[in-house]
């Protein structure tokens, strides 16, 4: 019986699509594969037709334009029909074992989300090193709530590109149809933030565990991108929308406002800086009308701006230890029962979202 459909959203993917699909075929349990092609204008849909003539578990669905990684996934959702479903961007890959490592941990703890900490590896042919996302060391299974998984969102808590935000877990159908969960078509940044947060303050039941084997390649200048005010926008506003929700504790509203106060700060220092290019003075002031945190924050940054400095300081210790995949992978080969992480492992150590 096939459990688990592996969604690839695609979009001018040529030179990584074929390794992405391949890898989630090769899984040592049956999956089914759904791309989703995000109106690529390079060769992309040829290729992945070919791959589908050789391969009847590949199914290959267009989008009539571009319309986002958001759009993209939920269009290959609604067409799963496997209890499970997961996540791989095209420019990624997976080892063969992972999604049986991962299913297996799902079923003996009754999860609803199952994430692998992942391994971010160079653009190279068959690395042997590269690094953890979030811990440095064995974690077993840990026990993620909403607070817990906010804050680990939080630069300041994680390390600079250490935030769970950037988990591609296993999911399950079943809890995402019965709470109405998908992905928010109208952000393209955060946007895997966003929904698992939204399925936490749902009371989904979230593991997460040793490396299982998703592969996530840094490529040259993939850091370099500069977001705009638009694209920053939706997280301040999918806190907005989480904090309005009744049902939640002290300690997750602390969270959510730790959070949605430092990208409120991100939005409002990008608007400022655009309002300005564009001479719009109104606009850059309008900027200021903000909680007093905010505002404080964007005259610190133009201070620092005047004065020729670094606007935003970053820590040293937020750079990750480089270790061997074989080990690290080890790691997860008899996975203990999901703890709830006592508050002394989350991290404290430099960076800045």
């Amino acid at each position: 019986m096939t459990e688990t459909t592996v969604i690839i959203p695609s979009y001018n993917s040529s030179a990584t699509i074929e390794a992405a699909v391949q890898s989630a075929l090769a899984q040592t349990v049956p999956v089914n594969v759904i791309t989703v092609d995000d109106g690529s204008r390079d060769d992309t849909v040829q290729k992945l037709q070919a791959l589908a003539r050789e391969n009847s578990r590949l199914c290959v669905l267009q989008q009539p334009r571009n319309q986002g990684p958001s759009a993209a996934r939920n269009r290959a959702i609604a067409a799963a029909e496997t209890p499970w479903i997961a996540i791989l961007d095209a420019d990624d890959y997976m080892h063969p074992d992972r999604i049986r490592r991962m299913l297996q941990v799902a079923r003996a703890e009754s999860l609803d989300i199952v994430a692998d900490d992942l391994i971010r590896v160079a653009d190279a042919p068959s690395p042997i090193t590269g690094t953890r996302l979030w811990s440095d060391d064995p974690i077993g299974c840990i026990r993620i709530d909403l607070a817990r998984f906010v804050r680990e969102n939080i630069g300041k808590n994680t390390g600079s590109r250490r935030e769970l935000g950037y988990l591609k877990p296993l999911m399950r159908v079943g809890f995402l149809k019965t709470h109405g969960i998908a992905y928010d078509e109208s952000m393209r940044l955060a946007e895997d933030y966003d929904l698992y947060a939204r399925a936490l303050s749902a009371n989904a039941r979230f593991g997460l565990i040793d490396p299982c084997g998703y592969f996530s390649v840094d490529y040259p200048n993939s850091l370099s991108k500069a977001y705009t005010s638009t694209e920053l926008r939706p997280i301040v506003d999918t806190d907005i929308a989480l904090l309005r929700k009744r049902h939640l504790s002290r300690d997750e509203r602390q969270a959510i406002s730790a959070h949605k106060a430092l990208a409120h700060k991100q939005w409002a220092w990008v608007r400022l800086i655009e309002m300005t290019k564009k001479r719009d003075f109104r606009g850059a002031v309008r900027t200021f009308a903000a909680p007093p945190e905010v505002t404080m924050a964007l005259v610190l940054r133009l201070c620092r701006h005047a004065l020729g400095r670094d606007t935003i300081p970053h820590s040293g210790k937020s750079t990750p230890k480089r270790q061997a995949i074989e080990a690290m992978l080890a790691e997860s080969n008899e996975q203990v029962g999901c703890q709830e992480a006592p508050a002394t492992v989350l991290r404290s150590n430099g960076g800045n979202i």
